[in-house]
């Protein structure tokens, strides 16, 4: 386990969510439900609004590996849009290319699908493509580029993947997914209370 992964377990302690997706995560807040550190078995205190609206902010940017610049660049611009500012926000974040490699099942974590992404085993409609944040449109295509479908792992990961959401198309002989069509809030799977992130962001 890499020291980051155990950070973002201590996340997962300290939020009680679980941010990594993984059945190992969640097995993790099974048998230590506590907060880490010493006075983590100590009873929760009763948060004040800006606590809450700061830890719902907190959740959302490690869900999506994003740093606080970046939701900010997602909170300016759904809150210009025409559409709900909290739905909106989520819509585009679920939407990055690194999440849907993940939620595709090419990969059994975020970080991992970042990683296929930045190394160039992604395609995206037939290209090559690099950028993590890449924003993945309706009818978009992606896949693991021919060199890379022989790599043991991907074939493993995307076999063994579990995921089965509404807005979202698999094809297991070809090893590709695509998107359907703009996931409703209710079919994002994530434990985020949005709204009060946009009333943190606004502040």
């Amino acid at each position: 386990m890499t020291v980051k992964t155990k950070t973002l377990r201590k996340h997962c302690r300290a939020l009680g969510v679980n941010l990594i997706g993984t059945p190992s995560a969640a097995l993790t807040l099974q048998r230590r439900p506590n907060r880490p550190g010493q006075h983590g078995a100590g009873r929760r205190a009763k948060l004040s609004p800006f606590a809450m609206q700061l830890m719902e902010t907190q959740k959302l940017k490690h869900y999506y590996g994003v740093t606080a610049k970046q939701l900010k660049r997602y909170y300016d611009r759904a809150s210009k849009s025409k559409e709900q500012t909290n739905v909106f926000m989520v819509q585009l974040l679920e939407r990055r290319l690194d999440n849907m490699v993940y939620r595709m099942g090419f990969s059994p974590t975020l970080r991992a699908a970042r990683q296929m992404v930045v190394h160039r085993h992604i395609m995206v409609n037939g290209k090559n493509v690099n950028k993590p944040s890449m924003e993945v449109r309706v009818g978009d295509e992606i896949t693991v580029r021919d060199r890379s479908k022989g790599i043991e792992k991907y074939k493993e990961w995307f076999e063994l993947s579990e995921q089965q959401l509404g807005y979202i198309e698999r094809d297991g002989s070809k090893m590709t997914g695509k998107l359907l069509q703009i996931p409703a809030r209710e079919e994002i799977p994530i434990q985020v209370e949005d709204h009060l992130v946009v009333e943190y962001m606004a502040l």
